[in-house]
Formats: C-alpha cells, structure tokens, sequence
C-alpha cells in the first residue's frame, strides 16, 4: 500500500510540475555552461550544478501556479490533469509553487547575482503569464519562448567570476545559436498547443492566435518558425571551428530537424510532443559537439 502511494505521488508531481521539462532546463543549464568550460576557462562545477537545480525549481514553480489558474480551462481540454481530475486541491498547489519559487530563488542567489537577477526576471514573466496568457494573444507565446531560451544565457550566467570576459569568445557564437533556435522551436511548440487547446479556450472567451487569426493561418506561421529555427541550426557547419565536433553535431541535429519536419504534418497533441523529442536530440547535438573532442584529445 505504502508503495502504491508513493508511486501516485511521485506521479501526481511528475504531471505537475511537468518534470520532464524541468530535467531538459536542467540539462540545458549544464550545456551552456560546457561551452564556456571547453574555451578553457575554469568553472566551478558546484555553482552550474546549483544553477541548474534553481532552473528546475522555477519550471515547476512555473507549471504549478499555471495550472492553478488554468483550472477551468484544464477542466475542459485536460480533465485528467492534477487539479481537475481531484488528487491536488488548488490551494495546495498555489502554496507548492510559492515554495518552489522561493526555493529556486534562493539558490540562485547562492550562485551569483547574474543568476538571482535572471531568476528574479523569469519569476515575474512566469507569474503574468499564468495569469492572463489566455488574454495576451502572441505575447504569451514569445514569453514562454524567451523563458526557455534564457536557460542558456542562465547557464553562462552560473559560470561568470570576477573579472571574467566572455563576450568575445567563439564558444559564445554556438550559445547564441542555441538561444536562437530553441526560441523559435518553442515558438512553433506554443502555437501548436493553442491549436489543441483551442475547444476550452473558445469556451473560456481566451484569445490565442489561433482564436484570433484562424488555425490555418497559425499553422502557416508554425512552418515559418519551425523552417527558420532549422536554417539557423545549420549555421555551425559554416564556421570552422577547431573546438567543436561538426560530424556528431551534424549527425544529431539532422535527425532533429527531421522530427521537426515530420512534426508539421502530425495532429496538434502529437506534434508538440515530437517537437518536444526534437529539442531533446538537438540539444544533445550541440552538448556532444563541444565535449567529444575533449574525450577524443
């Protein structure tokens, strides 16, 4: 009996907190900060670590309150959600994510001001758009996706000591490409989501831009994206760096935006799942591109 109900709690936080997407920030924060440790620049491994728990602490926050004010909308598109299928009560879930906010400030603040800053920012972003992103059309999907892709520049915020100069290094360029595509992917993951959250949001007079401008059009400008983010990953393959792997790079990034590219043509709840996948290979693309040749060496 014991074990059964810690697997149903274990569960209910896995879906709450949206832990996978918490463990790719993680992750995220750990490959940022790579790049900067193979330029040959000490870091301190513990504050990266402590970065990257901060992170996840701060997705969750972020999922947990969202469902909070989601619930009536969840009802109607995702009633077997925590909080509309009744194994967590609102209540409880407000409080977990004021804690996990907290939390995920704080040990920010044990890295350095750079990451307390960052954190204090995504905190303020993450409680509007829980609040009104059903009212704030595309804003709220460039929200998300500046949130997701600030977990790199949060990643090089964790490695920066005193009198540190990053700004011209190449490794950089590769972050900066990172940031780029993951903001257009998320991008392209939120539009979907709208698209197969659009029965509860008509129901709950939400204005998402499918709502707005038709899914057809939506659909157009999620290709768009998807295209561009894909023409940006291929960037790599024309600057000659000497520190980064382009063969394994270039062998898992093409799977990726095959999965983006077959993504396209799947119903909405499927799509944003493999695009979901596709950010997963690429991000490992990028991760084992910059430390293969450092195992290799």
């Amino acid at each position: 009996m014991n074990f059964t109900n810690t697997k149903k709690t274990a569960t209910l936080f896995w879906e709450l907190l949206r832990m996978r997407n918490g463990l790719i920030t993680f992750f995220g924060v750990l490959v940022s900060a790579s790049f900067i440790c193979m330029s040959g620049i000490p870091i301190v491994w513990l504050s990266v670590l402590t970065a990257g728990f901060a992170a996840f602490l701060l997705t969750g926050a972020g999922n947990a309150l969202n469902d909070y004010f989601d619930y009536e909308i969840d009802k109607i598109n995702k009633p077997n959600r925590p909080i509309p299928s009744g194994r967590i009560s609102r209540s409880d879930t407000f409080m977990l994510s004021i804690v996990l906010f907290l939390l995920g400030l704080g040990f920010s603040k044990n890295v350095n001001n750079y990451c307390l800053g960052i954190a204090f920012l995504n905190s303020v972003i993450l409680v509007i758009y829980a609040m009104y992103s059903k009212k704030l059309l595309f804003i709220s999907n460039l929200s998300i996706s500046f949130l997701v892709s600030s977990i790199f520049i949060f990643g090089v915020a964790a490695t920066v000591q005193e009198g540190m100069n990053i700004s011209s290094m190449k490794e950089m360029q590769l972050i900066a490409i990172l940031t780029v595509c993951s903001f257009l992917i998320t991008l392209s993951r939120e539009m979907v989501k709208d698209i197969e959250d659009i029965k509860g949001d008509k129901k709950r007079y939400a204005l998402t831009l499918p709502i707005k401008i038709g899914v057809k059009r939506t659909k157009t400008l999620i290709t768009l994206f998807t295209l561009s983010a894909i023409i940006v990953s291929f960037i790599p393959f024309f600057m000659h760096l000497a520190f980064f792997n382009i063969y394994v790079y270039g062998i898992l990034i093409g799977i990726a935006d095959i999965v983006f590219l077959v993504a396209l043509t799947m119903n909405p709840a499927l799509s944003q799942r493999m695009m979901i996948l596709g950010m997963i290979i690429a991000l490992t693309g990028f991760f084992f591109g910059n430390i293969i040749p450092l195992i290799i060496n």
